[in-house]
């Protein structure tokens, strides 16, 4: 059994249901589920994301899957891109049971991505971290978050921001995914922001008509997207309190808390979740398995990075529960 979770904001339609098919057709039993106050789950406010609760999120979907009949809790692996990367790995240092994990293009150090993402743009990083303030502030007296990008590009005060994250971040999202009004009015207007977003992703057409309700909660100028189905809902928006925490989550350090088999998936030219720092967490623990690929943060997900990656992973996970995988034949 894997259980699989995302990164920083994403839902389970943002190529998460990609692995977890893949997985699937190679004899795997896979869980994949959304974090709360995001996607599919519950939780008000929308488009939060707290650290702690997260990682419980996590522990709860142990706790579940060892509830079921056909479930061998002693082999029970963890799978998580991204933010979740980190996730995973924290949560294999507070849970000894867990057989294995797998950790593609990991968060694993705070500093580190700050340091980065100062870097990148740092007239807007300074900007995310003052937003940071003032939305902490109103949610003590109840506000309503204040909204910044998940991804953007180096000018936008978004938390994983460079000139290419808002394409490899829109790519993630299934063709025909549909941009609120609001968000396709600002960019028929921007043209050179729209250059930037996936052709995945579609305008919609300002009709007079009434807009379809969300999930996620009040419009965001930075993109809220529906499925072309009504499937799924989900928002490039995360409340800006997380820029104030985000550099102090360092779940590389609990590494070397245990010694379950741990595979790290790194792209080489990573800025969201340095691959340099990455490594040197696993530098000297034999129970971490480094496999590196020369691509930046979203290419992993698609393409020939993806499809090299989901071998790796299945063939590390074959080998740690000395099961015959389908693809790995």
């Amino acid at each position: 059994m894997v259980i699989m979770g995302h990164g920083l904001g994403a839902v389970r339609q943002m190529r998460l249901d990609a692995y977890a098919e893949r997985f699937a057709a190679a004899g795997w039993s896979v869980l994949v589920f959304d974090y709360r106050h995001l996607g599919a789950s519950d939780g008000y406010p929308r488009q939060l994301l707290d650290i702690g609760k997260q990682r419980a999120d996590w522990h709860a979907a142990l706790a579940f899957v060892r509830t079921l009949p056909e479930a061998d809790v002693d082999r029970i692996a963890l799978w998580g891109s991204s933010f979740g990367g980190g996730h995973v790995v924290q949560v294999a240092s507070e849970d000894s049971r867990i057989a294995a994990v797998v950790a593609q293009c990991p968060f694993t150090d705070g500093p580190a991505s700050l340091r980065s993402r100062l870097r990148t743009g740092p007239l807007s990083a300074i900007a995310l971290t003052v937003a940071g303030v003032f939305d902490t502030v109103g949610s003590w007296f109840g506000a309503k978050p204040i909204l910044l990008p998940m991804a953007g590009t180096s000018w936008m005060p978004a938390f994983v921001a460079s000139p290419d994250a808002l394409a490899g971040a829109s790519a993630l999202l299934p063709a025909g995914t549909r941009l609120s009004r609001r968000t396709s009015a600002l960019l028929k207007r921007l043209p050179s922001v729209r250059a930037r977003v996936s052709t995945n992703i579609e305008l919609t057409e300002i009709d007079g008509g009434e807009e379809p309700a969300t999930v996620v909660g009040r419009d965001s100028i930075w993109g809220v997207l529906r499925g072309a189905a009504g499937e799924f809902d989900a928002a490039n928006a995360l409340a800006a309190r997380l820029a104030l925490h985000l550099p102090l989550y360092r779940p590389g350090r609990a590494l070397a808390r245990f010694s379950t088999p741990t595979l790290l998936c790194v792209c080489d030219n990573d800025a969201a979740a340095p691959a340099k720092t990455t490594k040197r967490h696993a530098r000297g623990l034999a129970h971490v398995h480094v496999q590196n690929y020369p691509c930046d943060h979203f290419d992993i997900y698609v393409g020939e990075h993806f499809e090299r990656a989901v071998r790796d992973q299945l063939y590390f996970l074959a080998t740690q529960f000395d099961y015959t995988a389908r693809t790995t034949q």
